[in-house]
Formats: structure tokens, C-alpha cells, sequence
């Protein structure tokens, strides 16, 4: 991508959509099925590692509690939208962080809800970083852009730290 502008790539990013609950398959789907849905809809943003999900991945966010365990096998909806926020999120906070913020927001009730506003949020997010590298003109080099978005990057996940401690005090 050395020969890309950094308006094309601001544009690629700032398009970056997800499935809402509606859009995710409405049937219980097996580990290579989840971990290939996964995958599609996570395979084009940037922040999705070459790697992806893999289902040890999976098997140890069920153990620890991040995402529900399957039944008899077979994973559905609401495990496929845990799934997206942990491989979304797991960059930026630490797996208990992450386990207690779907604890606190995903109950049986509210899960479909919290899913689609973390959509909206994701695609806030993107076309808002996306808008803020190009704020800095047209004549910014992609290494100047490169290390704003790098330092925007730190604050954010500092600020997001902040914003943990404050929202789930610990009990020590």
C-alpha cells in the first residue's frame, strides 16, 4: 500500500461497517462455520490481526468467562456479537476488561441492544479517526499521519484505562 494516498486510505477506513444482530445468521452454527463468519466480517478492518480468531481463541474466552459457553457445540447469534466485540476490542483492553464490560451490558435482555449501539459506535469511531488524519491538510505526509494516528492511538487506550478504572472500581 506504499503507493496509496492518505485520502484513499482515510476513505477505506471510514467505511469500515459491521453486521447488526439482525444481519447476524439467525441459527446455531459449528466452531470452522463461526470462526469463518468471524473472519468476513472482521477480514477487511485494519485492526482485525493477519491471524484472526482460531478456535483455541475461542475455546479460552469461554473459560474465562468473556464469551458464553456454546451448547452442544453449536454457537448462535449472541455468541458470534460477543465474539466481534472481544477481537474488536481486545487490542485496545485487557480481556477482564472486556469481560466485565460484556457482563455488565450484554444480559439475556439488553445483548441485542448493546450489540447494535457497539456498531454504531465502531463506525463513529473510524470515520472519526479517518476524518481526524485528514484534518491535518492535504500536504501531511503519511509518516506525519502515521505518527498522529500512533499518539491518538496511546491517548485513547490511556483514557480508555482511565475510563475502566472508573466504571469498574476494583474491590481491593
Amino acid at each position: 500500500m506504499p503507493n496509496t494516498s492518505l485520502s484513499e486510505i482515510c476513505d477505506r477506513f471510514s467505511c469500515q461497517k459491521l453486521p447488526r444482530w439482525q444481519e447476524l445468521p439467525d441459527l446455531e452454527l459449528y466452531m470452522d462455520q463461526v470462526l469463518s463468519l468471524i473472519s468476513r466480517y472482521l477480514g477487511n478492518y485494519p485492526g482485525f490481526d493477519g491471524k484472526g480468531l482460531t478456535a483455541s481463541m475461542v475455546n479460552n474466552y469461554v473459560k474465562a468467562g468473556v464469551v458464553p459457553g456454546p451448547s452442544r457445540k453449536k454457537y448462535n447469534r449472541s455468541h458470534l456479537a460477543h465474539l466481534m466485540i472481544v477481537c474488536i476490542l481486545k487490542p485496545s483492553l485487557p480481556l477482564d476488561a472486556i469481560r466485565q464490560l460484556l457482563v455488565s451490558e450484554c444480559s439475556s435482555d439488553s445483548g441485542e441492544q448493546f450489540y447494535n449501539h457497539f456498531c454504531t459506535m465502531f463506525e463513529q469511531s473510524t470515520a472519526e479517526s479517518a476524518s481526524s488524519c485528514l484534518s491535518a491538510g492535504e500536504d501531511t505526509s503519511l509518516t506525519d499521519s502515521l505518527c498522529r494516528a500512533a499518539l491518538r492511538a496511546q491517548a485513547e487506550q490511556a483514557l480508555a484505562g482511565k475510563l475502566f478504572s472508573s466504571a469498574f472500581p476494583s474491590d481491593s
